[in-house]
């Protein structure tokens, strides 16, 4: 893998569970350079199809503890 200068293979595993330990303000900042990132491949659909692929290869379970990243609090 050569991408972005990175000449060896990620351990994506691993820099999940680093990234479970830090602060709630190290994983807001990842989540929005995530969403950015992928924000800009050129439409909403591309993204889309994206994540409903990866959603596709999770658990019921992994599903169920991600599920408040799109919790949405009723307005008032």
């Amino acid at each position: 893998m050569m991408r972005l200068g990175i000449s060896k293979e990620i351990d994506w595993k691993y820099v999940g569970a680093l990234l479970a330990n830090e602060s709630d303000k190290e994983q807001a900042s990842f989540l929005k350079g995530f969403v950015k990132e992928c924000n800009g491949w050129g439409t909403r659909l591309q993204v889309e199809y994206q994540l409903a692929v990866v959603n596709h290869l999770l658990t019921k379970d992994e599903k169920e503890t991600l599920s408040m990243l799109s919790y949405k609090e009723e307005d008032k």
